[in-house]
């Protein structure tokens, strides 16, 4: 009874092993080999296996076997014999798992066609007898897994190649274990990651993402719920991460967003760097990395752009740089003038523009006792036409002149520090801060990053003090003109210092305020869109001006200004409006002392009107242009440009005619320095009465127009 038991299940035992046997065709370490004879129809196509023999005879270098057959499964060895050989191509089909000498199946790398030899991609090929029962059916099927690097060696995320790995370390077991593919019984190996040229490789680690294969799809799902999905097959390969021993995946896509990474493009192939052909040029040719100095080390890029925009722990690494007939130029990244980074986009950013056409790759400059290193190469960009900085240093150096001689004139003469006055000061001072800061970054390059910030931050809020001070002088001429709210007369002198204070609050505060918050969040980043980054690259916004990265410049510029404006000239049309009704009025009045001083009131106030819209179209006119332009076309021609660039660096000099260059300010100077006559006001008020008058009234306090403005005897708005 023993003997019958013990007999069942040795033939149990042995039909099992029967069935979980694979036939491979060629020996352990061995590929296939296809002989063809096309000139010659009388010779059929013959199989070999690529030994030594054939790798010498046809200097052919044998891949390394990617057909792993799990534990419990027999493996024997041998072409079908005795029979007229037809080849069946594996296409995810499944497979026999048999001791049938009929078939067998095995890796074709090489085709030798009439004694040439032709490499071809490995696949995966059944060989079976003419006329054989052959099924090529069953429950089993062959597991793909794509490897990225060769056997042997692991991915290396930090530079983002494949080194050497653990000695002893079987990366298919290991593969099989991370990846839980158990089920399989036989698993095709490929090596490589062959994304379309206008995808990109994109490396995913354990830690972030997690990563299971599904049949021969490998499935990744973000573990911050977000991003990921399903790579089919080809499209994807998997690896021992080199530092952390974990699993990492690079998946091909177009769409690097999907895993919230930041994509590049490198010059040479994984694997590759440049070797400059001579000790001082960057000109170079790809060579294979065979030294582990040579990195490709882009943290200084990666860790700015995850400074700025919070994303570069993912990368994606695309290998091409098409440049057609342009030809290529590589930056010096020890130049100041070759200054570039990277953007959110992964493209690159430097003197001459934004650009995808570029590339970044280790120039390995050892062999001139430099350090290796990384920079960028793009393609040539013809240069734009570019302002003329020499002609700004000059315009911007005059205009400041101007500023401070307009300054010495209106702090010198005590008859024109009224409340007009002091705005006017408070107005000519910022301009001068904005305009001083201005002429010096336009002289030469500012090599210090710290005087580079303090510099562009003096040119912001220099103009932004400047237009809040104008938008005080419009409001102040509006007050003046249309409103009059109290018939008590104020205390001399007393009106004009509350309104000044008042004023200030406001200038200085909103001055202040915008800077200050520029300065928080260029410190602390907390978005993207309001990090100004004043002083990086340039002494202004670091953004490319008129460029969809240029949001801080319009939060805290653009706009806030445009407003500004916008509110001016709202106030300068109230102020009209209510100058021809009040000119109305004062024509009605009898003469006499209080129609006298109502007339002499009005000409003060409505030549401080007429003041205040110069002023206004000096500021404006330049911004309004320069805004329509760029929305309209930031593309127009440099010409034009130029023309609004002069207008606006010659804003000092309009200033300064229209405050200084005045009848009265002559002889207020020449009283000053003493060059007046005590009669010569006498014989300019006979020879003139126009000028005389103007003179006594713009020269009449606040308090005395505030004074003659209330006797008026519509004080009713109704009647006005």
């Amino acid at each position: 009874m023993w003997r019958i038991i013990i007999l069942c299940i040795c033939i149990s035992a042995s039909a099992n092993d029967d069935f979980e046997t694979f036939r491979k065709c060629c020996p352990e370490g061995q590929n296939l080999i296809k002989v063809t004879n096309p000139d010659n129809a009388n010779v059929e196509d013959t199989y070999e296996c690529l030994d030594s023999a054939f790798e010498t005879t046809f200097n052919i270098t044998n891949p390394r076997p990617t057909l792993f057959v799990a534990e419990g499964v027999t493996v024997e060895y041998g072409l079908p014999e005795g029979c007229d050989v037809e080849m069946i191509q594996y296409h995810g089909s499944d497979i026999q798992l048999s001791p049938n000498s009929n078939h067998c199946y095995d890796r074709l790398v090489v085709e030798v066609i009439n004694g040439t030899v032709k490499q071809v991609i490995p696949k995966t090929i059944a060989l079976v007898c003419n006329g054989s029962d052959f099924n090529n059916e069953s429950d089993v099927k062959i597991t793909n897994i794509r490897k990225c690097c060769p056997p042997g060696q692991t991915f290396d995320t930090e530079f983002h190649m494949c080194r050497s790995g653990d000695e002893g370390y079987d990366d298919k077991k290991w593969l099989i274990k991370k990846l839980k593919a158990f089920s399989g019984k036989v698993y095709e190996f490929d090596n490589g990651l062959h994304c379309k040229s206008v995808e990109y490789g994109v490396e995913l680690k354990e830690e972030q993402f997690s990563i299971a294969l599904v049949g021969s799809t490998l499935n990744i799902l973000n573990r911050s719920g977000k991003g990921g999905g399903l790579s089919p097959q080809g499209n994807w390969c998997v690896d021992r991460e080199h530092t952390s021993r974990r699993l990492v995946a690079r998946v091909c896509t177009q769409d690097c967003t999907t895993y919230d990474a930041l994509c590049i493009r490198k010059c040479c192939p994984i694997g590759q760097h440049y070797l400059p052909f001579s000790c001082g040029t960057l000109a170079s040719r790809c060579v294979p990395n065979t030294d582990d100095n040579v990195l490709f080390d882009i943290s200084s890029y990666s860790h700015r752009v995850k400074k700025r925009y919070g994303v570069g722990d993912i990368k994606g690494i695309r290998t091409d740089i098409l440049c057609g007939d342009d030809g290529k130029i590589a930056l010096n990244k020890s130049s100041s003038l070759d200054w570039h980074h990277l953007t959110r986009d992964g493209e690159l950013e430097s003197a001459l523009g934004i650009t995808n056409r570029y590339c970044l790759e280790v120039f390995d400059t050892s062999f001139c006792d430099v350090d290796p290193y990384v920079s960028a190469v793009m393609c040539f960009m013809k240069p734009k036409p570019f302002k003329n900085f020499g002609l700004s240093f000059v315009l911007n150096s005059l205009s400041a002149a101007c500023l401070t001689l307009t300054l010495v004139v209106y702090c010198a003469i005590p008859e024109l520090r009224n409340l007009h006055g002091r705005n006017l000061i408070c107005h000519v001072s910022m301009m001068l801060i904005a305009y001083t800061c201005l002429a010096r970054v336009q002289y030469e390059y500012v090599g210090d990053k710290t005087l580079c910030a303090v510099l562009g931050y003096g040119i912001y809020f220099g103009f932004v003090a400047a237009f809040a001070w104008l938008n005080v002088m419009c409001a102040d001429i509006w007050w003046t003109f249309g409103s009059v709210r109290t018939v008590q007369p104020l205390h001399k002198g007393s009106a004009g210092r509350r309104r000044f204070i008042w004023y200030s609050l406001y200038a200085w505060g909103v001055s202040v305020s915008l800077t200050l918050a520029m300065f928080l969040f260029d410190k602390y980043p907390v978005t993207e869109v309001l990090d100004a980054n004043m002083g990086v690259d340039r002494c202004w916004f670091a953004a490319m001006q008129n460029t969809k990265s240029d949001w801080p410049h319009y939060i805290f510029f653009v706009i806030p200004m445009g407003l500004v404006v916008c509110s001016n000239f709202v106030l300068w049309l109230m102020t009209a409006r209510h100058c021809a009704r009040v000119k109305s009025e004062v024509h009605r009045l009898q003469a006499g002392s209080v129609g006298d001083r109502a007339k002499r009131r009005f000409r003060v106030d409505k030549a401080n009107f007429v003041l205040t819209g110069k002023l206004w179209v000096v500021m404006g006119a330049g911004w309004c242009s320069e805004l329509i332009s760029t929305i309209a076309a930031p593309e127009v021609n440099l010409w034009y440009w130029t023309i609004i660039d002069m207008v606006n660096e010659l804003q000092g000099v309009f200033i300064f005619i229209i405050l200084v260059f005045k009848p009265k300010l002559y002889y207020l100077i020449r009283k000053r320095l003493g060059l007046e006559k005590p009669d010569a006001r006498k014989n300019g008020q006979s020879s003139t009465n126009r000028t005389s008058s103007t003179f006594l009234s713009r020269t009449t306090s606040s308090d005395e127009r505030t004074n003659a403005r209330v006797s008026l005897p519509n004080d009713n708005p109704k009647q006005l």
